[in-house]
């Protein structure tokens, strides 16, 4: 009976409420470090202190002189900042994977490790060596980076960003430290202590760290990521993924094309395509060319019910050049194709002095409607019809695309 009795009351505690959490992300704190090994402790303090955050584990990038300082500042056992740190704040080191292990040391290409960035092939090997060190941190789904810029030399954190850029998630951060004038080169200052201590300053003063300010800038950048999922676990070099980076971006701009395809009455936008009537073609290609040529008002030209600004040139040129697309001349004034009969109507509606505005409103309203029809499968086509931009009473008309992005095939 008494064996019974033990063994129900230790299950009973096991399944209490709130036990076995689950795994959460191991958040990890990477930063790149030079003679300043105090941006790593002063980092842990905003993040642990201010935000509440977690840190499991920190990855320093640095050079052989950079790790000298660390070991001897932060990580010895006695008397290291770090340790200093977590008694003060009741942190268990052992819990936070801070060691020789997790400190990071630029190499140049024949493996010797550097002790300063110097060259410029120490400078370009640094950004392949911290973009790799990014990239694998960013493979695990199960981790959270919190980056650092604010130690090392300039071009260190500059690669830094880049790498965060090609490879940083969401819920990936990138922060600069900031420290307040009097501490911010202080030979003493690692964090603000838990107690209010005296420093003395340089010029014999002596300031209390109660005064001191410690934040931590965050720097908004921009996720590449999206793009790039094939590269994730190519073992490429910095150039080459700016290389093929670049080449994915300009293809990502040209989705947004717009495509005048003469030859079949296609517009075409990324893989949605419609295919119009002879008409609402040819007045679709008319203002496509108003946008192209720049006309007055970005080429959005003025149609109301007394007056308009197109020409009969407009009609002129647009029909001359469909037809050269086509393989075809253009012919004799007043002469009709089964596929243009609206041509002469339309050249009639454009120099009409009384009644054209009036048709001609109709007839661009008109075309406009059946555009918009053809092409309500397509939702990203919406920005891509024929626009009133005018005020009310000061009608204007025309496409609302880049003239850089008008296409004529």
């Amino acid at each position: 009976m008494k064996r019974r009795s033990r063994e129900s009351k230790g299950p009973s505690r096991r399944k209490s409420p709130g036990a076995a959490p689950p795994q959460s992300k191991k958040h990890i704190l990477l930063c790149v470090a030079g003679r300043t090994p105090q941006i790593v402790t002063e980092t842990l303090y905003v993040l642990t202190q201010e935000q509440h955050k977690r840190v499991d584990e920190i990855r320093v990038i640095t050079t052989s002189s950079g790790k000298d300082r660390l070991m001897q500042v932060l990580l010895d056992r006695k008397q290291g900042k770090f340790f200093q740190f977590c008694r003060e704040y009741g942190i268990d080191a052992l819990n936070i994977a801070f060691d020789e292990s997790t400190i990071a040391l630029l190499e140049t290409p024949d493996r010797r490790v550097l002790p300063d960035i110097r060259t410029l092939q120490d400078n370009e090997h640094a950004g392949d060596q911290i973009c790799n060190i990014v990239r694998q941190l960013a493979k695990d789904a199960d981790s959270r980076i919190y980056a650092s810029v604010a130690g090392g030399r300039k071009t260190m954190g500059i690669y830094l960003t880049a790498a965060m850029q090609l490879f940083g998630r969401a819920e990936d951060t990138l922060t600069h430290v900031l420290v307040s004038e009097d501490f911010e080169e202080h030979p003493d200052f690692y964090y603000i202590p838990a107690v209010p201590r005296m420093l003395k300053m340089w010029d014999g003063r002596k300031i209390s760290t109660r005064t001191a300010r410690i934040d931590l800038a965050n720097i908004p950048f921009i996720r590449l990521r999206g793009i790039m999922s094939d590269k994730l676990s190519a073992e490429l070099s910095y150039n080459e993924l700016v290389q093929r980076t670049q080449a994915d971006l300009g293809l990502l701009e040209t989705i947004d094309d717009l495509v005048i395809d003469l030859k079949s009455r296609t517009i075409r936008v990324s893989n949605c395509r419609v295919k119009l009537p002879e008409r609402e073609f040819f007045v679709y290609t008319m203002f496509a060319n108003f946008r192209r040529q720049g006309r007055k008002d970005n080429g959005f030209v003025l149609i109301d019910k007394k007056r308009h600004e197109i020409k009969i040139e407009d009609v002129n040129s647009t029909f001359r050049q469909i037809l050269s697309a086509r393989g075809e001349k253009y012919p004799n004034e007043g002469w009709e194709d089964g596929s243009f009969q609206f041509i002469p109507t339309l050249r009639k509606l454009v120099s009409s002095t009384s009644t054209g505005g009036t048709d001609l409103l109709q007839t661009v309203r008109q075309v406009r409607s059946r555009i918009k029809r053809k092409s309500t499968e397509f939702g990203r086509m919406d920005r891509y019809l024929i626009l009133n931009r005018g005020e009310r009473g000061d009608p204007h008309y025309g496409l609302d695309v880049a003239p850089e992005r008008i296409i004529f095939e």
